[in-house]
């Protein structure tokens, strides 16, 4: 009897021995449990795939990296395309060497790289493309410019959009605003670009313009316009017969009511709003149109406008008083080392409408695009996207133009407003690197910047 029990002390001695404990709790496990919770162990997430940010981006020229913000955004879907993708870009300038590097390293790992630009200059960045990808346009990969317009006769192409097929995790992504390739588009332009990824039909139709300025000859029918769904208008000039009762812009505008504006779920807000930033303004289309935008302010609509470079006679508009008093106008157009240049302005082409449009009393429309308001602007190879009802691009360009009347733009001071009914925008601060020109010069005088357009093409754009 006393060995069956000295035998069992012994088994029951060996058994705890040989259970491990948990060093960190002091408590004691088997291996068993152990076995089971190393198989239970969840397998790492993968990590979600890069997509190109969407919504509306703006630069800052001459405040460091937010100058580049905009170019940052294409290069990132540039190194993100996969091979077998398409890239197809189509621009009036481009002169970042470090872009064209990035596109021929996106070549080299099998993406179709096709390239369309305006021919008012060839940069050694246009150049190092043409080496790399070839010039003809009908291969899979070049680098092409067009001779006068890719679609529209004797005149320039000066779209700026970015399509790619397959970036990242997104697939049909298209990016369109008012920013080229360029150095000058950076440091001395405000820029937008509007980012849309998955954008399958958006980008059919944006692709079916590429094909078209892909021909460069001479389109049928010149004026081209595809409504995609219920968000989207895409419009494609040259216009023929523009005039202020026959416009694209004019048709816009036409369908506005000043009164009876509600937000989206019912609220009233009275007055319809509009807003205006423009790179050049000027000519008897700039005119006609500062006149319509004057009338709206005078029929109680909520304007305010910024431009860029105004012509005299669009100045002479905006300085005429309505019952309403005078349209809060700012200027952006600044020489910042008095030289009498303008070499620091708003190169955006938007007009911004929220309130009353048509049969509906809370449409929030952005119109953006490449086309200036004067005669060029609708006489070349241009693009004008009209965004409907879309609340994220609305929220972005509505905050970046608060933006810009209260910290980059100054109040138009040819213009006689009492001091009893100045715009409430009279205080915002000056652009800190130069002062603003009170008046601009004549946008055919003082607008060179950079190596200029050829003959006859857009003397306010140098890039």
């Amino acid at each position: 009897m006393k060995r069956v029990f000295v035998l069992a002390a012994a088994l029951a001695l060996t058994a705890l021995t040989s259970v491990p404990s948990d060093a960190s709790t002091g408590s004691v496990s088997t291996g068993g449990a152990a076995a089971a919770g190393a198989k239970a162990k969840p397998k790492p997430k993968p990590q979600p795939k890069w997509m190109p940010p969407e919504g509306a981006f703006f630069n800052t020229p001459r405040h460091g990296a937010k100058q580049w913000v905009l170019h940052s955004h294409i290069v990132a879907a540039i190194d993100h395309a996969k091979p077998g993708s398409y890239i197809r870009i189509a621009l009036f300038s481009f002169d970042r060497t470090y872009v064209a590097g990035k596109l021929i390293n996106a070549k080299k790992r099998g993406v179709h790289v096709q390239v369309l630009l305006n021919d008012h200059q060839v940069t050694p960045a246009q150049r190092m493309l043409h080496r790399a990808l070839g010039t003809n346009r009908f291969r899979k990969s070049f680098a092409y410019e067009c001779h006068n317009g890719c679609r529209s006769p004797g005149e320039n192409l000066h779209t700026k959009f970015y399509l790619f097929s397959h970036t990242g995790g997104a697939r049909d992504t298209v990016m369109t605003g008012s920013v080229n390739l360029t150095g000058n588009s950076a440091k001395n332009q405000f820029n937008d670009l509007w980012v849309k990824n998955d954008a399958r039909q958006l980008t059919k139709n944006f692709s079916e313009l590429w094909a078209q300025l892909r021909q460069d000859k001479p389109a049928h029918p010149l004026w081209w316009v595809h409504r995609v769904n219920k968000s989207f208008v895409l419009e494609a000039t040259p216009f023929p017969h523009s005039g202020p009762r026959h416009d694209p812009i004019i048709s816009i505008l036409n369908r506005v009511h000043c009164n009876g504006a509600t937000g989206p779920t019912g609220t009233r807000t009275h007055h319809t709003i509009v807003r205006v930033i423009m790179h050049a303004w000027n000519d008897s289309r700039g005119t006609y149109l500062a006149n319509k935008i004057r009338s709206l302010y005078a029929q109680g609509c909520d304007v305010k406008l910024m431009y860029g470079f105004g012509g005299k006679t669009v100045r002479d508009s905006f300085a005429t008083r309505t019952r309403h008093g005078y349209v809060p106008v700012h200027t952006t157009g600044k020489d910042t080392n008095d030289d009498g240049f303008i070499d620091l302005y708003t190169h955006q082409k938007e007009l911004l409408i929220s309130g009353h449009y048509g049969r509906s009393r809370h449409t929030r429309m952005v119109v953006t695009g490449s086309s200036n308001w004067n005669i060029e602007g609708v006489h070349g190879d241009e693009e004008i996207l009209q965004i409907q009802n879309r609340s994220g691009a609305w929220h972005d360009y509505i905050n970046d133009f608060e933006r810009m009347w209260l910290h980059f733009s100054t109040l138009a001071k040819y213009i006689p407003y009492p001091n009893s009914a100045a715009p409430p925008a009279t205080t915002a601060r000056a652009f800190t690197l130069g002062r603003a020109l009170t008046e601009p010069q004549s946008v055919s005088s003082k607008l060179t910047i950079a190596p200029g357009p050829k003959p006859g093409g857009p003397a306010w754009e140098s890039d």
